[in-house]
């Protein structure tokens, strides 16, 4: 079969889950990744696509039929400017994730100048997304990064080793009173977080591939508390003397309830817009 018949007939079929643009883009990328095939150069090659070659996208082609996200199948992810090792164990990077991690950089330079040495914690690091980005563009930042989940470490701490990115790993709970102790010794000036969010009753809004693959953990709180990790993380914040910025990836759906949150602590707040117009971002300063 020829290779652009193949990748007309596997978008059609991907069509059944996913909007015709984003199975275009997964197909680019699965043809990108196994038959080394750019996107721009596909509608102008007579390739004919081999036994071997069908051997390795036939199997890759059911896996995303059956909402299996590719990033879990190829095993990596792109995020800013750096490939990331994911597994079932950790979230898939998001875009709106990258923009948090580029309003935290313009904020800090800002504050306090592109070479002062900064302490930050990364609360729920996953993969090490946000610490990893923060510590490959701004290099003199002591990074750390927390998580309750060991696998998630792992993978974390992986990508930290094959980045040659030097980030300190803590496991534990921003629910547990240790783990708020140790943050409060640590003198950060920085503290950010993308924590679960995503209520119970949510749940049936959620594309399959994300409900039926990506972790749980990471993803999902109590509907009578939908704002447990943020009340949490806030506290600590307000606790943490030296620390002066705190920076939470957000629901488009919380901005109310974050905002009374805030008010009712007297703190300076901002909301931001991603590029699709959705309030996804809130940084919170100390004044003094």
């Amino acid at each position: 079969m020829q290779a652009v018949n193949y990748f007309i007939q596997s978008v059609q079929k991907l069509e059944k889950i996913y909007p015709k643009e984003e199975a275009t883009q997964i197909m680019h990328w699965v043809f990108e990744d196994i038959l080394l095939i750019k996107k721009k150069h596909l509608q102008f090659l007579d390739k004919e696509i081999g036994f071997a070659e069908e051997l390795k996208l036939n199997p890759i082609l059911e896996r995303l039929l059956n909402g299996e996200p590719l990033q879990y199948i190829l095993g990596y992810a792109y995020f800013r400017n750096l490939c990331l090792a994911v597994n079932k164990h950790v979230l898939i990077p998001r875009p709106e994730t990258e923009e948090l991690v580029e309003w935290m950089i313009t904020e800090i330079n800002n504050y306090y100048g592109k070479e002062y040495p900064l302490n930050i914690l990364d609360i729920g690091t996953g993969s090490g997304c946000i610490a990893l980005s923060l510590k490959n563009e701004l290099k003199n930042f002591e990074v750390s990064a927390l998580d309750v989940s060991q696998e998630a470490l792992n993978v974390a701490k992986n990508n930290s080793v094959k980045l040659k990115l030097n980030i300190h790993f803590e496991k534990g709970s921003i629910l547990d009173d240790t783990c708020k102790n140790w943050i409060q010794t640590q003198k950060f000036d920085v503290i950010v977080s993308n924590p679960p969010y995503i209520t119970e009753k949510e749940k049936n809004e959620m594309h399959l591939n994300v409900l039926s693959h990506e972790p749980h953990l990471a993803l999902f709180v109590p509907d009578e508390e939908p704002l447990l990790f943020y009340r949490h993380i806030l506290n600590t914040f307000i606790q943490c003397e030296s620390t002066k910025f705190l920076f939470f990836e957000i629901s488009e759906f919380q901005e109310t309830a974050l905002k009374e949150l805030c008010e009712s602590y007297f703190l300076n707040f901002e909301f931001k817009q991603d590029l699709q117009g959705k309030t996804r971002m809130l940084m919170i300063r100390k004044i003094n």
